[in-house]
């Protein structure tokens, strides 16, 4: 058995403050393949936002190796409108489209991440609301 040692009681830990709305660049570290709870397919894209890229007003300490978001609105549909989203998606990452996409072609791309903040289970949270190639 093993005991885990906090440098602080935990009784006493709040959640750190997200990080603040606005376009981050950030860079592709997983992407992998999902279904929805309604049967979707699509793509969940795990970005990080390096410390660089925080605001000067941004407490770096509560994230020294970066913020990692996950953008899920990726769809993998075979239709007319998904293929055409993930057609733009794979242009703007620098990628060419085809009839396939390896995932593993969109680990390290550069890429702009819009962050807005929206409240879950009660708590102020950072997510990615758009994430496209890099400006």
């Amino acid at each position: 058995m093993s005991i885990i040692e906090y440098s602080e009681d935990l009784a006493n830990a709040e959640a750190p403050a997200p990080l603040p709305a606005g376009t981050y660049a950030g860079e592709i570290v997983k992407a992998e393949q999902k279904t929805s709870q309604n049967g979707n397919p699509y793509v969940a894209i795990t970005v990080t936002i390096p410390p660089e890229q925080y605001p000067v007003d941004f407490d770096a300490a509560s994230a020294p190796d970066g913020v990692i978001l996950t953008y899920n609105r990726l769809s993998t549909a075979d239709n007319p409108s998904a293929r055409y989203r993930m057609r733009k998606f794979l242009e703007s990452v620098g990628l060419v489209p085809g009839r396939s996409v390896d995932l593993n072609d969109l680990l390290g791309c550069a890429v702009s991440v819009e962050v807005e903040q929206q409240t879950y289970e009660g708590e102020l949270r950072a997510t990615a609301k758009r994430v496209s190639g890099a400006s």
